[in-house]
Parts: C-alpha cells; sequence; structure tokens
C-alpha cells in the first residue's frame, strides 16, 4: 500500500466499490450540470440515462482501468484504457488519478496524463501532460490539479506544474507554471478584466 500514490489512497482508488463510489458522484455532477437533468431527478431511471451516455461511460472505463493498475494488473489495464481511447477517443492513461465528481461535456479529444481532484471539468480537446516522454510515463511529470479545476476547450497544461483547487484555465491557452488557488487563468489577448478576487494569473496564447 505505501507504493501506491498518496491521492489514490486517500480517494480508496485501490477498492473495487469505489469505482461505483466515484462513478455515482460523477453521475450526479452530471444531472445536476443541466436544468433538463435537474428537472428529470435524481432517479434509477435518469442515473443509468446518464451511465449509457460517452461522458460517464469513458469514466467508468478510466476508473476500471485505473483501479487494475493499481492491483497490479497493468497490461489489463492498458488494454481496457486503450478500448476507451478506440470507442470514446479520450486517450486517459490508466496511471493517471482522477477524484471523483468529474465533468467531462464533449469527451472525444481529451488526453490526460496526471493527478486531478475532485470536481475536475475538462472540455473538449483539453490536454494535460508530461512535457517529454510517452503519455504512460511517471506521473511525477505530469500536471497535478487540485479540486473543482476547470480546464477550457483546447487548453494545454505542460509539465511537473501543479493548478490549485478552484481555478480555471481559459480555452486555447498553453500553462507550463504553476496557478494558484481561485483564480482564472486567461490569454491577454482575450482582454477580460477580472474582479477581486480572484486574482489574475496573465499567460501568452
Amino acid at each position: 500500500m505505501s507504493t501506491l500514490p498518496i491521492q489514490c489512497i486517500a480517494y480508496g482508488h485501490y477498492n473495487l466499490a469505489t469505482i461505483w463510489s466515484s462513478l455515482s458522484e460523477d453521475i450526479l455532477r452530471y444531472l445536476n450540470k443541466s436544468p433538463e437533468n435537474q428537472a428529470a431527478g435524481d432517479k434509477f431511471k435518469t442515473r443509468l440515462g446518464a451511465f449509457l451516455t460517452p461522458q460517464l461511460l469513458c469514466l467508468f472505463l478510466h476508473r476500471l482501468a485505473h483501479y487494475l493498475f493499481l492491483k497490479g494488473w497493468c497490461r489489463l489495464a492498458v488494454v481496457v484504457s486503450r478500448l476507451n481511447l478506440l470507442v470514446h477517443k479520450v486517450s486517459i492513461p490508466p496511471q493517471s488519478c482522477i477524484g471523483p465528481g468529474c465533468f467531462l461535456p464533449h469527451p472525444a479529444g481529451v488526453t490526460f496524463c496526471g493527478t486531478a481532484g475532485r470536481g475536475l471539468t475538462l472540455y473538449s480537446l483539453a490536454v494535460c501532460c508530461p512535457v517529454e516522454g510517452s503519455l504512460g510515463g511517471p506521473m511525477e511529470s505530469a500536471p497535478r490539479l487540485g479540486d473543482r479545476v476547470t480546464v477550457g476547450a483546447h487548453a494545454v497544461l505542460l509539465g511537473r506544474i501543479t493548478v490549485g483547487d478552484d481555478t480555471k484555465v481559459a480555452f486555447s491557452l498553453r500553462l507550463d507554471r504553476d496557478a494558484p488557488p481561485g483564480v482564472l487563468v486567461i490569454s491577454k489577448a482575450l482582454r477580460v478584466t477580472i474582479q477581486s478576487p480572484p486574482a489574475e494569473i496573465a499567460a501568452q496564447p
């Protein structure tokens, strides 16, 4: 157990039951994201319908692959991860650790190799990965995201960076340095005015 990542131990990702508990939070986040889903209510039928969407199926496959990886069944974990890539066009290596309550509005094209806390949001074609090496490399060189982090569409997070809790990264932005908690990371070209708090980090596109 001591060889497992601290975050995986905290979330209990080495337990099979955690797949379902984490997925339950993923489904609840999905259902609460639109007025239509909220109006349908949190019932078995609506949860089943949510589970059968690409957004939730790809998260299920990743959580299964991550569990298999932590249990030492690495080859089987890679098979499940590649199936996820083939079916949903989302690239999440089994080493990647994602907390519960994740939301992927449009999973196709998303690449995530790193660690993230609760409530992660990844929009279409968002990329989080090490600067060099394969996506299946060690997590030490990959981005580390806190709780409730949002990564906009076409945004790229590279390298061994830390993104604090409640931080939002704007679309079409390349970020290769740390970002503190509770900020909006934007491109100067967007000319967006940020009220304080939160503070602003300006990054070149």
